[in-house]
Formats: structure tokens, C-alpha cells, sequence
């Protein structure tokens, strides 16, 4: 006995068919480190010097340029600017806190630059904060000079002329300190 086998017309078509589509995708990504801060070509410590204030009348001010900052940030949230003054705007006798004023001097910071960065000069007693928005604006950078006024000490003169200051003799400090945070 002979067996043959048909094939119904729906199984012969089925057979006919290519076999099912395979696909196969690639998820792409790659992360780009935050970067934010505030830069001088100089480095990170710069010196300020105003020389002798001795005969320099208290009204009036000695100006330093302190070369530029400048300020790139990638954080789509923008960041957030803090100047300090270590001793709230003085200039300090050997750079000890103190409020007694003959051993104190004056001085104020001016800063330039576009983008809201410029702030005219002012004694820092308190911090400068200043919030800036995530924009490409700070990608490529944004600078502004810098510079500081210290106030003279000559003080009135005494009998027969004699020269003299409203603060001790001695050497006065203060450190400023510009920092970005990342918002």
C-alpha cells in the first residue's frame, strides 16, 4: 500500500512564507560631566597689593585692578555666584577678625561683566549672592574685571605738623573668595 501525502492549499501557502522578521537596536547615550566654575588665567590666588596707604587721605581711595574672572558652567539648572569677604570688608592687622577700628582699613570690590555679573564697587559686610539661569550663555563663557579700593589711613596732623594714621603700623589682609556652585 501506497500512502501519498497532499498538501491542503492553506499548509502549502503558510510553507510559503518567509519566517518571521528579527530586528535588533542599539540604545545610544554617553554623559557629559557638569563642569562650573570661575577662572583667572593667573590661577586661583591672586595677590592684591594697594602699597603704603600712610599718606593717603581717608576720603580718599587706592585703586588696584585685579585682572578678570571668568565663569563657564554646563548645569542646565544654572549656578548659583557667592563673594566673601573673610573679615566682612576690612582690611585687618595681620588679617585677625576684629571691629576696633585702629586696626581695621576699608576697602570695597567692583566687579564688571555682562550677563548680570557686574556689580558697581561696595564694601562686602555680607556675601554677594547671585543666582544665574542654565543658558548657552555660560558654555562659552562670560568675563568681567575686578578690581578693589582700599581707603587711606592719614590721619590729622598733630602739633608742630607731625604726620601721622588713624591705625596701627603693620601689615593688613583680608581674603575675597569668588565661588560657583552648580544649581
Amino acid at each position: 500500500m501506497r500512502k501519498s501525502v497532499i498538501l491542503a492549499p492553506g499548509f502549502a501557502a503558510f510553507a510559503a512564507m518567509p519566517l518571521s522578521a528579527q530586528s535588533l537596536t542599539y540604545e545610544m547615550n554617553a554623559q557629559v560631566a557638569p563642569v562650573c566654575g570661575v577662572y583667572n588665567s593667573a590661577g586661583t590666588v591672586i595677590n592684591v597689593d594697594f602699597g603704603s596707604l600712610f599718606s593717603v587721605d581717608p576720603s580718599t581711595t587706592v585703586n588696584a585692578a585685579a585682572g578678570s574672572a571668568t565663569y563657564r558652567c554646563n548645569s542646565r539648572a544654572g549656578f548659583t555666584r557667592t563673594v566673601t569677604s573673610q573679615n566682612n570688608g576690612w582690611l585687618t592687622l595681620d588679617g585677625n577678625a576684629t571691629t576696633e577700628n585702629t586696626r581695621r582699613i576699608r576697602f570695597n570690590m567692583a566687579h564688571g561683566g555682562g550677563s548680570g555679573l557686574g556689580f558697581a564697587a561696595r564694601q562686602l559686610t555680607a556675601p554677594v549672592n547671585n543666582s544665574f539661569p542654565g543658558n548657552g550663555t555660560w558654555l562659552a563663557g562670560q568675563t568681567g574685571g575686578v578690581s578693589f579700593q582700599a581707603f587711606g589711613v592719614r590721619g590729622a596732623p598733630a602739633a608742630n605738623g607731625v604726620p601721622g594714621t588713624t591705625v596701627l603700623a603693620g601689615n593688613y589682609r583680608d581674603t575675597v573668595t569668588i565661588t560657583v556652585t552648580a544649581n
